[in-house]
């Protein structure tokens, strides 16, 4: 809703009372309201130029535009009478109601307690029942000086909202006092809820986040950044599993992260140094027998075999995504001791997608030895790694094995890494040959077409899989600052036209006849981030003509479409400027 519209002095005193927001919420009427409704309007809006009402008769008064604006201001709770009723007279009248209706957004988002209490005031309407059904997500961002997170259930009951699947909250405090027990009396009426995601959140203990999370009776997916305990498990202390378990036995997804990494400090946060990560992760293998997929911070773990010894827990697991590297703080603890063992064998995962990312070169050769045996990767659909760093020749043959090994199950690669094109950096397709989606992003990339060329030759040659359907590559390119002097500021000699023919070549491979036509996620993308060599027209001018040039036969073709982002603009071609074949 228009921010300038006023809007809280419309709030009945009814809304200051959450027991009575109750009461008027969840009634057996509720059903009568939806059938009183209207049909629900569509929220999708169109070009409508503005233009005067035009009226029957000239004797009658004229209206000026502020009155109706000053009508539709009157309607500022009432959204489906503001876009059936309103946006439907004339264009007048439509660019009145449109100006105070929200975006078409499917989330609500709630800063402070009067946010809040404008929320649950549209939302209690009966006339508004339709526009209920159009939220998806839910954010609580709470404040330190006026709290209100601890009410929001009360304010808008879970009936309310019943299309919703995901709740997020941010800068919760707990640590000092917890809400009271209608709290989560009113958020288990959240039923439609299968995603909660806690940003920044802090806790007196362990039971007390647990609480939250078990209040949601369908929850399937739990997401953790940065939530901190006050009064973490004791080292040593093994929590009772049984009690660490979700309530609902339907959790299938846990991410749990520790504070954003900033280069200077590479390791989590002092919070969740020893035994509060020990407690956090406690919880998550307490629930091992359901959860098939893991996202987890390594910055948890002082090795390979701490993790190792972990995921042993999580017999169902499938789907593994890392993040960072593995602590290098002596006092971070190991597990082998804080975790019960199992005492059958450590199972062998048989991955269907697994993923690293900002990851450096030695932790990602380190967490390739999770991939080491054909069953670990012989259901591997999806397998992506983003590198902090240039790739090592050990970690590109790795990768290779890997891939090969995956052999034809395999339909996902993504690879990102800093690129020192003089060297081999992205891995070998030879034996994917039911690759459907390729992404590759390579970063610091020296703005020299030759080099670029050389890039798009070894991936696109190294393609065998007639499933093809989507293609990304992008290429950020260096700054001519930090290049070598002797790259020089000119453009550089251009290869023959043998080179250009060679890679028509390629691209005219039988292999590449299935590729669709360009569409929203479908073809071919190749992108280049200009960034901060904007400056030097000339580079630029050379590099697009050049791939202009060696992608005209799929520029012919409409399966590709080349981008060029600048500081402050976006550049697309999606033809040849000339008939197919121009040479260069």
């Amino acid at each position: 809703m228009n921010e300038s519209v006023h809007k809280t002095e419309h709030v009945e005193d009814q809304i200051s009372d959450p027991a009575s927001i109750s009461d008027k919420l969840t009634g057996e009427d509720s059903g009568k309201e939806e059938k009183d409704a209207e049909a629900e309007p569509e929220w999708n809006w169109f070009d409508i130029p503005f233009r005067q009402p035009i009226y029957s008769c000239d004797t009658g008064p004229r209206f000026p535009q502020e009155l109706f604006e000053r009508i539709c201001e009157f309607l500022w709770d009432e959204p489906v009478q503001l876009a059936v009723s309103c946006t439907r007279i004339c264009p007048a009248w439509y660019h009145a109601a449109r100006r105070l209706l929200p975006l078409p957004e499917w989330k609500i988002t709630c800063r402070t307690r009067e946010a809040l209490q404008d929320h649950a005031h549209t939302l209690i309407s009966r006339r508004n029942a339709p526009y209920r059904k159009r939220f998806k997500s839910l954010w609580i961002y709470d404040n330190a000086s006026k709290p209100f997170a601890h009410v929001w259930p009360m304010f808008i009951p879970g009936s309310m909202l019943p299309e919703l699947w995901s709740v997020h909250l941010v800068n919760l405090d707990w640590s000092t006092k917890m809400p009271h027990d209608s709290f989560f009396i009113h958020l288990s009426s959240y039923t439609s809820v299968l995603n909660l995601q806690m940003y920044h959140c802090r806790f007196r203990s362990l039971p007390d986040l647990r609480r939250v999370i078990n209040a949601l009776p369908n929850l399937m997916s739990l997401e953790l950044y940065k939530v901190t305990l006050q009064h973490p498990l004791r080292p040593g202390l093994v929590p009772d599993y049984i009690a660490l378990r979700a309530r609902s036995h339907k959790l299938e997804s846990v991410d749990l992260y520790g504070s954003n990494p900033r280069q200077e400090y590479p390791d989590v946060s002092s919070d969740y140094q020893g035994p509060t990560a020990q407690a956090l992760l406690h919880m998550v293998a307490a629930n091992s027998s359901t959860v098939t997929r893991l996202t987890l911070d390594l910055r948890f773990f002082a090795s390979l075999s701490a993790l190792w010894h972990y995921l042993a827990h999580f017999r169902r697991l499938a789907s593994f995504e890392a993040w960072y590297q593995f602590a290098s703080s002596p006092s971070m603890i190991t597990f082998e001791e804080t975790i019960p063992a199992h005492t059958e064998d450590t199972p062998i995962h048989s991955w269907s997608k697994f993923t690293l990312t900002e990851v450096p070169d030695r932790s990602a050769l380190q967490l390739l030895q999770l991939l080491v045996t054909p069953k670990s990767c012989s259901e591997l659909e999806e397998f992506q790694i983003h590198l902090t760093d240039r790739p090592s020749a050990t970690l590109v043959s790795c990768t290779s094995r890997v891939l090969h090994t995956s052999g034809h199950r395999l339909s996902g690669l993504m690879w990102r890494c800093s690129a020192d094109l003089d060297l081999e950096v992205t891995p070998s397709l030879a034996g994917n040959t039911s690759l459907q989606r390729l992404d590759i992003r390579l970063q610091d990339v020296a703005p020299s077409p030759q080099k670029i060329h050389s890039a798009l030759t070894a991936v696109l040659s190294d393609i065998v899989s007639v499933d093809l359907q989507h293609v990304y590559i992008r290429f950020t390119l260096a700054c001519l600052e930090v290049l070598p002097q002797d790259h020089g500021r000119t453009p550089a000699v251009l290869d023959p036209a043998e080179s250009i023919s060679a890679f028509h070549a390629i691209l005219s491979r039988e292999i590449f006849n299935g590729l669709p036509l360009r569409t929203a996620d479908k073809g071919v993308w190749v992108v280049f981030d200009v960034g901060d060599i904007h400056g030097n027209l000339a580079v630029v001018a050379t590099i697009k003509a050049y791939m202009i040039t060696l992608f005209t036969p799929w520029l012919d073709r409409g399966i590709v479409e080349l981008r060029f982002n600048w500081m402050d603009s976006v550049e697309t071609i999606t033809c040849a400027p000339t008939s197919k074949y121009a040479q260069w």
